[in-house]
């Protein structure tokens, strides 16, 4: 696990935890991918977090099959650094996602780490835990973990359940962050503490953030599994609250 803090000029901001795109894979919606893009940078406010899964990155012995895709890994890892080029002063960190770690398991290359050093952005490995401070009357901070995330199976409930095993690693932590499962989701979570003279009750949030992927076509069709969500969560930062829009 590494660690990330940022103190931000402003009251609030707007997270976009990106990822799970799989450019290169005749599924990923790319016009999708850069809506998304266009949208973050014109948002004054907004930054983004890179969750991972970012390339199909089909390899040989993957599951991933390797000649459909639409260009090749080291194409797949250049074009994704020129997407998010417009983008780059927003860009807070990267973690690992499965797919690209096909390359780091196969020869210690870790396509992120390539992308974020590309972009002037910092790598964080696996997972990360971050502060994020704002400036307030009374100074607001928010803690942080991301994840890539693994496993949860096909179902709703199976990701979801998946998705909050991330508590045991951080159980005070304001929101969890999940890419891998391909659909959205936000589940409050609560927690008490003891205060002076008082019990206090805390409420973080676990977040599933969702794909680029369509169905007709993909693996979950030839499986007969649940299409993926198409879509993107925005995660508002504000005073000591944080919600999804």
């Amino acid at each position: 696990m590494k660690f990330y803090y940022k103190r931000f000029s402003t009251k609030d901001f707007n997270l976009y935890p990106i990822g799970d795109w799989h450019l290169g894979s005749q599924q990923c919606k790319e016009k999708f991918v850069k809506q998304v893009i266009g949208e973050i940078g014109h948002d004054p406010d907004g930054y983004w977090v890179g969750m991972g899964d970012f390339m199909e990155n089909a390899i040989i012995g993957s599951k991933s099959d390797v000649y459909t895709q639409t260009m090749p890994p080291k194409e797949q890892m250049k074009y994704i650094v020129e997407l998010l080029k417009p983008i780059k002063e927003k860009g807070l960190f990267l973690i690992a996602g499965n797919h690209e770690s096909r390359t780091h398991r196969l020869v210690g290359l870790t396509p992120e780490e390539y992308i974020g050093y590309q972009l002037d952005i910092p790598f964080k490995g696996f997972s990360c835990y971050a502060i994020f401070q704002l400036e307030s009357k009374t100074p607001s901070s928010f803690k942080c973990f991301f994840h890539h995330n693994v496993g949860g199976g096909y179902t709703a409930g199976g990701k979801i359940n998946r998705s909050d095993a991330l508590r045991r690693i951080v159980p005070t932590a304001d929101a969890t962050f999940s890419g891998h499962f391909h659909i959205t989701s936000r589940i409050p979570y609560t927690w008490y503490d003891v205060g002076r003279k008082r019990i206090m009750a805390h409420v973080g949030y676990n977040y599933v953030i969702g794909s680029a992927l369509d169905w007709s076509g993909s693996y979950a069709e030839e499986k007969g599994k649940p299409a993926a969500t198409v879509e993107q969560i925005v995660v508002n930062f504000r005073g000591c609250t944080s919600g999804k829009r």
